[in-house]
């Protein structure tokens, strides 16, 4: 038994997903790149920041879908040429999501996670990258998440919690929903872990998290278990298609920041927190 946990339950069959809805990137934030007019198309806007997850620092950048490695891709990890390729004409959410696609990749690229692996590698791969790329990538982040406050109804400011401009931090979530299924948050206690930092309980989904945590190690025990029920309630088997893991990772990430704005706020705030933060019970 890893110490994170795993499924208490079997998984699965996979079902047929579907693609998220689409409603843009602030031009303050994008800078040129050298354009090689003479080609006549081959131009980029690079923003001011990379990517850094793993070994790799990858530049961002928005480009005509003609001059991109893969064309039929709204957007790429092109790790030869050391960027992540979203289409320029993305907006809003759509944009969002190509940026997610390209960070759940380069997630478990970085990590070593390809066909063949089990579901708990997938989850763990997942969960260490997000908050990994929360640590290390400030300014994409905060940029993150002004793309959803952005483009999403109501007054959210996940870019205030990011920057850790609240008065108090966020309130642990007791419900998440997950695919249009609700997900409960239990905290338990040390005897209740066993020799693990928390679970996911499928039969009750339900996600187990140990009141002790703090620090790093509570958003990535809490990503990991949240992680298990979006593969559960996606449909996932234990050994999976690389590329299913891939969509279930998206669809079911980007229905939580969209459909779960207090549940976000906390898990945006927990990933921004310092190493020494404490877990919050209010």
């Amino acid at each position: 038994m890893d110490l994170l946990g795993s499924h208490r339950g079997p998984v699965t069959p996979h079902p047929r997903f579907q693609p998220p809805s689409s409603p843009a990137v602030p031009s303050s934030l994008l800078a040129p790149v050298s354009p090689r007019l003479a080609a006549g198309r081959d131009w980029a806007a690079r923003l001011p920041f990379p990517i850094e997850l793993g070994p790799y620092r990858l530049a961002i950048e928005l480009r005509p879908g003609a001059t991109m490695l893969d064309r039929r891709r709204l957007a790429c990890v092109n790790l030869e040429e050391h960027r992540i390729e979203l289409r320029q004409d993305l907006r809003g959410i759509r944009l969002l999501d190509a940026l997610l696609d390209c960070l759940i990749r380069l997630c478990h690229v970085s990590r070593g996670c390809q066909q063949g692996c089990v579901e708990e590698a997938y989850t763990h791969s997942f969960a260490t990258g997000l908050v990994e790329f929360a640590q290390r990538n400030p300014r994409v982040w905060l940029w993150f998440n002004l793309l959803l406050s952005e483009h999403l109804p109501g007054d959210l400011r996940y870019d205030r919690v990011v920057r850790r401009c609240l008065p108090r931090a966020p309130a642990i979530p007791k419900r998440i929903l997950v695919g249009g299924h609700p997900v409960t948050v239990r905290m338990i206690s040390k005897t209740e872990t066993g020799n693990a930092f928390g679970w996911y309980d499928q039969t009750r989904r339900e996600v187990q998290l140990y009141h002790g945590l703090h620090g790093r190690n509570l958003p990535v025990v809490a990503v990991h278990e949240i992680t298990h029920a979006v593969h559960d309630i996606y449909g996932l088997k234990v050994r999976d298609k690389h590329v299913h893991y891939l969509r279930a990772q998206r669809q079911g990430w980007l229905g939580i920041m969209r459909h779960n704005p207090s549940a976000w706020r906390w898990l945006a705030w927990t990933m921004s927190e310092p190493a020494d933060a404490q877990l919050s019970l209010v």
